[in-house]
């Protein structure tokens, strides 16, 4: 290649146009020629140069069409790439000459330009919400991601490598960390890893049976510990349980499963012949090929080949057991088998088992456990004596239920107690709870009817929030009164959107907003009349009319005679409180967000004091309270940046966040207070905050606002609110919108008139 140095670029260039022109190039050509290498940058620049100096001499009809190639390749591929391919073409040039050189440029628009593409990266922490929130829908389970080399759970936590980078396309990538994410739930719900050694085969390889393992690990730590070559064993158990999770998925998550099929066909073609393996390497490898394509890529082991209908039977298993047997089996199979076992990573999708890890969270959890039926028992006996509300005054009834005959229950306290068999099992392992009594519902007196633990205890299993939070009481109508300091409140920054929302809506709505903000300015400014005043600017006539006649009546008139103009200055304070529940993602969002843009203009002009916060949270221990402006906080982009950021979170649970606003308007000094919600459905959350418990709640919250002088409010758009708003916020005080895209236009007009 000749020098590319910068002092050579006028010669090289002067050496290409005289090429051209001696080929009888017009200028036209030749300035086109000029501009596209200039078009390039100041690295790359030198390197065409140099290559189109080369063409040059050789046929300068190359010049033009290879920069066109070497264009489309640069818009293509990043820097870095762009580097490796120009030195590879150039050194095809001067190495294997122009006709190899040609075809090498060609292949620019096709595929010519994947050898040289980076994968895209695709970090863990980019998605983890994302994958939590697909997990918590699929599963209905609190599953929280953690990173790992390789993918694996303990049943609380889904593990999952820090980056992926398979593909370019990063769509590609999250793909394979949904499909990862969703076999770890498959191996949760199949019940694939609470496998025990007392369920395995009474003769397993190894030397100790259950007779001697008393003392030692439970569950799937100690079925692995029977087998000498552990780590084989455990990918042995890994791969045969793939096909047992496949069928499961395949009925769970159709979608998801035919997006896996192409997926495997390239990972099977990029694994390694079985030849290329030790006998016991490839005995494993075949397994995987068997469950990627049906097949494997050369000739399986004689052992495996044999068990290969064995194996695939596996699809229509139901019984985690079953995998047990079958590991046996294949473990037993490859015992004489030849070579080392050298494991073939990654194997995608499956990722790999920790037996000890899930052991020992599994046996937490029945230390938790049983903790939790102690403290029930312990609650059923000192619980206090008292007959479930049956009126509406504090809230619904308990929902007694008529006894079944075949059941047994508890009699305790003059209540009969439904018992899951867990609770009954341990009950009876205690010889019996002081003060109560099985029965069963046959001997129980006729018409007698049942309530649930659930109705009698507090007990909810919700996932712990870090800190401590702003703690608030929580009303359960059940007891008729608070479980104190239940709920655990946080304030959370609320992160700015990246658009540019707010110019966006102003943009839009531009003709809208003049006429709103001019006729807010028009209530700011018009003065109240106040009549029959005993002193004043004019005459009430009205007042007038009525003591002349009442002195004609020869009754004595009143003193109150007078029109009297009031310019007290507005002394209102209003906190917008904004539902940011998973149920508003989409459209209902977009308008919130744009209802609280024209609000926002309209206040401005008004001059009225108001604040904004959004709400969600994911349990009594995680209440999230988001600050999008408070009180004090002027109208600027740090507060237009928030409202673009308004996004749908978790779930609804209400209580707390109204109670939280009532105590934030409670400082403010104002003489009328309004908390006005936006939500677009009924309270509910994780746990018991659901149907009546949740509405009792939020109804108690709203008369506690009531009771510090604030006026709630509640603007909605779910059809069906008639059914429990009137009972919380009252018959006048909320107003269901049928269409959502009516909202922006109406919140104002609904502000209006609550605040004239």
């Amino acid at each position: 290649m000749p020098d590319t140095s910068q002092p050579n670029s006028e010669h090289l260039m002067e050496e290409i146009i005289k090429n051209m022109r001696l080929d009888f190039f017009e200028n036209e050509e030749i300035i086109a020629v000029i501009d596209a290498i200039d078009s390039f940058d100041r690295h790359l620049r030198q390197k065409v140069l140099a290559l189109c100096f080369a063409l040059s001499h050789a046929s300068s009809s190359l010049v033009s069409n290879t920069l066109k190639r070497i264009s489309t390749a640069a818009q293509k591929l990043e820097p870095e790439e762009m580097e490796r391919w120009f030195d590879d073409a150039a050194d095809i040039l001067e190495s294997q000459g122009i006709d190899p050189f040609i075809d090498f440029v060609a292949k620019v628009p096709e595929d010519g330009l994947e050898p040289f593409m980076e994968p895209e990266r695709l970090r863990l922490r980019e998605v983890t919400g994302l994958l939590e929130t697909y997990l918590m829908g699929i599963s209905g389970l609190d599953l929280t991601i953690g990173t790992d080399s390789e993918p694996y759970t303990d049943t609380d936590t889904v593990y999952l490598p820090p980056v992926l980078s398979r593909s370019r396309v990063p769509q590609e990538n999250l793909l394979l960390y949904v499909l990862m994410a969703a076999h770890k739930w498959g191996q949760i719900a199949c019940g694939t890893l609470m496998v025990d050694l007392h369920e395995a085969p009474p003769e397993g390889p190894g030397t100790s049976g259950p007779e001697d393992d008393e003392a030692g690990p439970r569950g799937i730590e100690a079925l692995f510990r029977q087998f000498p070559e552990r780590a084989f064993a455990v990918d042995l158990f890994s791969l045969l349980e793939a096909f047992m999770l496949d069928s499961f998925l395949r009925k769970e998550l159709p979608g998801l499963m035919s997006k896996a099929e192409g997926l495997k066909a390239e990972i099977f073609s990029e694994r390694p012949r079985l030849e290329d393996l030790s006998e016991k390497s490839a005995f494993a490898e075949g397994i995987y090929h068997y469950y990627l394509s049906g097949n494997s890529k050369g000739t399986a082991p004689e052992a495996l080949a044999k068990m290969r209908d064995k194996i695939l039977s596996l699809r229509g298993a139901t019984d985690p057991n079953e995998i047990v047997g079958v590991l046996f089996a294949a473990y037993d199979a490859a015992k004489e088998l030849k070579g080392d076992y050298k494991p073939q990573r990654p194997v995608f999708f499956l990722g790999t088992i920790k037996p000890e890890r899930v052991s020992r969270r599994l046996e937490a959890k029945r230390e938790e456990a049983m903790k939790k039926l102690e403290g029930v028992i312990t609650k059923l006996m000192n619980m206090p004596d008292f007959e479930p509300r049956r009126h509406r005054s504090d809230g619904p009834a308990v929902r007694a239920k008529p006894v079944r005959k075949d059941e047994e229950y508890l009699a305790i306290k003059g209540k009969i107690v439904a018992l899951d068999e867990e609770i009954n099992s341990r009950i009876k392992e205690l010889g019996g709870v002081p003060g109560g009594v099985l029965v069963k519902g046959s001997d129980v007196e006729s018409g007698s009817t049942y309530v649930t633990l659930k109705d009698l205890t507090d007990e909810e299993d919700e996932p712990q929030a870090k800190g401590a939070g702003v703690k608030y009481d929580e009303w359960d109508y059940k007891r008729g009164d608070y479980k104190r300091q239940w709920c655990s409140l946080f304030e959370v920054e609320i992160q700015p959107g990246e658009e540019p929302f707010v110019e966006l809506v102003r943009k839009r709505h531009g003709g809208y907003i003049a006429a709103l903000r001019k006729r807010f300015e028009i209530i700011r400014t018009v003065p109240k009349m106040l009549r029959r005043q005993k002193d004043g600017d004019c005459i009430d006539i009205d007042a007038a009319v009525e003591a002349f006649s009442d002195m004609r009546a020869g009754l004595s008139p009143e003193e109150a005679l007078f029109v009297r103009t009031d310019r007290q200055e507005r002394n209102i304070a209003v906190l917008f409180l904004i539902d940011m529940s998973g149920s508003t993602k989409g459209w209902i969002n977009d308008a919130e967000k744009e209802a609280l843009v024209l609000m926002c203009e309209a206040l401005e002009a008004l001059g009225d004091r108001y604040a904004i916060y959004g709400f969600s949270g994911m349990s009594r221990t995680r209440c999230e309270y988001y600050k999008i402006k408070s009180f004090d906080e002027p109208y600027l982009d740090s507060v237009k940046g928030r409202i673009a950021g308004i996004a749908p979170k978790d779930y609804t649970r209400m209580g707390a966040p109204i109670r939280h606003s009532a105590s934030i308007l409670n400082i403010v000094e104002a003489k009328t207070k309004l908390l006005i919600t936006l939500s677009d459905g009924k309270p509910e959350d994780w746990g018991a905050y659901k149907g009546d418990y949740g509405i009792e709640d939020t109804r108690k919250a709203l008369i506690e606002a009531r009771e510090r002088g604030i006026h709630p409010f509640c603007i909605t758009i779910d059809k069906e609110a008639g059914s429990y708003l009137s009972h919380m916020y009252g018959e006048t005080n909320y107003i269901v919108i049928d269409e959502i895209r009516k909202l922006p236009n109406r919140i104002t007009e609904i502000y209006r008139r609550l605040t004239i």
